[in-house]
């Protein structure tokens, strides 16, 4: 029979979960975007060997180095783009390779040929589906081997055996009847007795031994399977020693899964996992190139998982990603990166003796944590492991003196100080390291000769991408962002210009690219920021003269992506045309232009700070993108250009109400809206300070007393 690798069903849950973890619990995926990170970061990831990586991207890297699969990232889709990605960061999921097309021709011939043969023996077969086609994709069984394939290389063997037709006949039916179930009962006894030839009576013995795998009888199917290893039939005598371990390894695992899959090691039957390996060992040994030797190897993962064994595994993982080819894995290359994450890198705690798998795990244990994971002592006992990689032991201890100890200095000396000619992914990173180790020395300027000189070696997928990113940083760091913009800048990589124009980018920046940028988002963008921070940093005079470079009328779509905006959000730059009038609560307002003038000559005008409100209120401003935080350390976290405090609606309205000549309607109108920040969930969603639910009840009853002739306070009934 040809019997195909055991996928367990555990491992398929496992592995489908590792793909789909793209990101957090809401089941998106952003960007952190920064080349420094020593924080796991699946929707961040870059391409060098880095602590902050997807232990899946970092094995990518060095499989491409090697030759065994090219790093080729997928194009960035829509979702993408929608959630903020450029080129890099990227998340996980983009460098698996794309789903094979679904094909309306499936791979019949096993059927075709079984059908040509059960004609010949004058069987007719019912329309039943073969029990191992039943299961879904990725689903583990030993039944899945049950199927047309395998029932043909049986009947096939029937049809050369030396015997009379009837037995050939009553073979092929009975193989025939096994294919609809997973479990089998057996050759009826009056059946038997009908075989008298040698090769049907071995034959029918290799079939009562199937059915009782099948059926879970593996006692009785070890004895069978082993009692025709030394058949004279050639077929015969390699399944049963291929059968024979398959049977002791499902013998070994039948207890140690739960109902969900998930496995409990310490169940495992070690004598009979132990009779596995022996028997698929001597299986390779006697057959190198046989029918099984691929499913043989790929069950010995599963052997040495199980045992287990993690230094064996992390020799199988690493033959079969660098050296086999595809006809000898039994799972595509991108199933074996997600099966060796989830079977070895996660849950691997002492170093393993293969130098590859070791330095995926040395940068996992580099991760931030208390206790860290990896020690000085821990790395130096490692030496000897990396005894026939010296250039990548090295790599490991620069990164543990920059990411652990924070000793740049260290880093640097443990670098090649040349920069090669050409770079693949394991020089990029030597390179990339050194980069960031003299910018935590705050040597910006070297670090920018190091990027620049670094870019147009850049040849490999990505590398130009994250070296881009790199020196944006150094710019907006060390006060030379205007380089960034710059006619001659090397920085093209619009994601990274979008972020720095609308977060860290002065007035006059900003001014710049509005007449020059080449790129009309970066223009409008550039707009929208400078009228926006103008009017939100009190900048009323400037914002009058900006405001004069916008046509009239102003466009209507919206700036969305380079705004910070995820999805379907955005703001057209109309909305600076805005006209105030009365709003649906009542209260009237002249235009935002007409209210950033009266604000200019007063302030604390109580009509001014109510509609500039409005403005905020009305065109949906309160917590838009360009007011949130950065992240410290992440591109366009350092400080803007632009002066003075950023408006928030509730402060203008708590100036209002400490206003002692506030006018009557302005002040009730004041108390109502602040009152309505808190407003139905108890949380401020106008920014500025936080008023606790104390005042708001003071608010509440102002309004109701001093104020009660009002609309405002007529219609308010909760202060939440």
């Amino acid at each position: 029979m040809r019997i195909g690798l055991l996928s367990p069903l555990a491992l398929a849950l496992l592995a489908g979960l590792s793909l789909q973890a793209q990101a957090s619990s809401d089941d998106s995926c952003y960007p952190d975007w920064r080349v420094s990170r020593n924080n796991l970061d699946g929707c961040s990831n870059l391409p060098f060997l880095s602590p902050g990586n997807d232990s899946r991207v970092n094995l990518r890297l060095l499989l491409a180095d090697k030759k065994a699969a090219p790093l080729a990232p997928n194009d960035l889709g829509e979702e993408d783009l929608a959630q903020g990605f450029g080129p890099v960061p990227f998340p996980v999921y983009r460098l698996a390779s794309p789903a094979d097309e679904p094909t309306d021709e499936p791979d019949d011939s096993g059927t075709a040929s079984l059908a040509e043969m059960l004609t010949s023996l004058g069987i007719a077969r019912d329309n039943d589906k073969a029990a191992g086609d039943a299961f879904l994709a990725g689903e583990g069984s030993r039944c899945r081997s049950n199927n047309d394939d395998s029932t043909a290389a049986f009947i096939n063997q029937v049809v050369k055996a030396d015997m009379p037709p009837a037995e050939r006949q009553l073979l092929a039916k009975q193989r025939v009847q096994m294919l609809t179930a997973c479990s089998w009962d057996g050759v009826a006894s009056s059946d038997a007795e009908q075989l008298k030839s040698a090769d049907g009576k071995v034959l029918l013995a290799y079939l009562q031994a199937a059915g009782d795998f099948y059926s879970g009888r593996f006692a009785e199917a070890q004895k069978g399977f082993a009692t025709l290893t030394d058949s004279s039939l050639p077929w015969l005598k390699e399944t049963a020693l291929y059968m024979t371990a398959r049977t002791a390894l499902n013998n070994a695992q039948q207890n140690a899964f739960d109902e969900y899959g998930t496995p409990s090691l310490e169940h495992v039957d070690k004598s009979a996992l132990q009779l596995a390996e022996t028997g698929f060992d001597d299986y390779l040994k006697a057959y190198p190139q046989g029918e099984y030797a691929t499913s043989a190897r790929g069950l010995l993962r599963r052997v040495h998982w199980l045992a287990p064994n993690p230094d064996k595994l992390a020799d199988d993982f690493t033959w079969q990603l660098t050296q086999a080819n595809d006809a000898q894995r039994n799972v595509s290359l991108d199933e074996l990166v997600e099966e060796a994450d989830t079977k070895l890198l996660m849950s691997t705690t002492e170093a393993v003796k293969n130098p590859m798998i070791l330095v995926l795990n040395d940068l996992m244990w580099m991760r931030a944590g208390n206790p860290p994971k990896l020690t000085r002592e821990a790395l130096d006992a490692q030496k000897s492991i990396f005894a026939q990689e010296p250039a990548l032991y090295d790599y490991v201890q620069a990164a543990f003196a920059l990411y652990v100890e924070h000793q740049p200095d260290s880093t640097l000396k443990l670098l090649p100080q040349d920069v090669p000619s050409t770079l693949d992914y394991f020089a990029f990173s030597q390179q990339t390291l050194r980069g960031l180790a003299l910018e935590a020395k705050n040597d910006w300027k070297d670090a920018e000769a190091l990027w620049l000189q670094l870019l147009p070696l850049a040849k490999q997928p990505l590398q130009r991408d994250q070296l881009e990113l790199a020196l944006a940083m150094n710019y907006e760091r060390s006060g030379q962002l205007a380089k960034v913009f710059a006619s001659d800048s090397p920085i093209s990589a619009k994601q990274v210009r979008y972020i720095l124009l609308r977060n860290v980018a002065g007035p006059e920046l900003l001014r710049q690219q509005l007449a020059h940028a080449s790129d009309p988002v970066e223009r409008q963008t550039a707009q929208f920021v400078l009228l926006y921070k103008d009017l939100l940093h009190s900048q009323f005079a400037t914002f009058a003269d900006d405001l004069k470079q916008l046509p009239s009328p102003a466009p209507e779509d919206k700036i969305g992506t380079s705004l910070g905006y995820v999805y379907s959000g955005g703001k057209p730059l109309q909305l600076f045309q805005w006209n105030g009038e009365k709003s649906e609560s009542g209260y009237a307002c002249p235009s935002i232009a007409q209210t950033a003038s009266t604000l200019q000559s007063n302030p604390k005008n109580p009509q001014g700070l109510n509609c500039f409100g409005e403005f905020i209120l009305r065109n949906g401003l309160d917590g838009m993108p360009l007011e949130l935080a950065r992240s410290a350390g992440s591109l366009g976290s350092t400080a803007s250009d632009f002066k003075g405090e950023t408006f928030s609606r509730l402060d203008g309205y708590m100036q209002v109400i400490d206003n002692a000549k506030a006018p009557h309607n302005d002040k009730a109108y004041a108390l109502f809206r602040a009152i309505n920040c808190y407003g139905p969930a108890g949380y401020n969603s106008c920014g500025g300070e936080e008023a606790d639910k104390s005042e708001r009840k003071g608010w509440f009853r102002q309004l109701k007393t001093k104020f009660a002739d009002t609309q405002w306070a007529q219609s308010l009934q909760y202060y939440w």
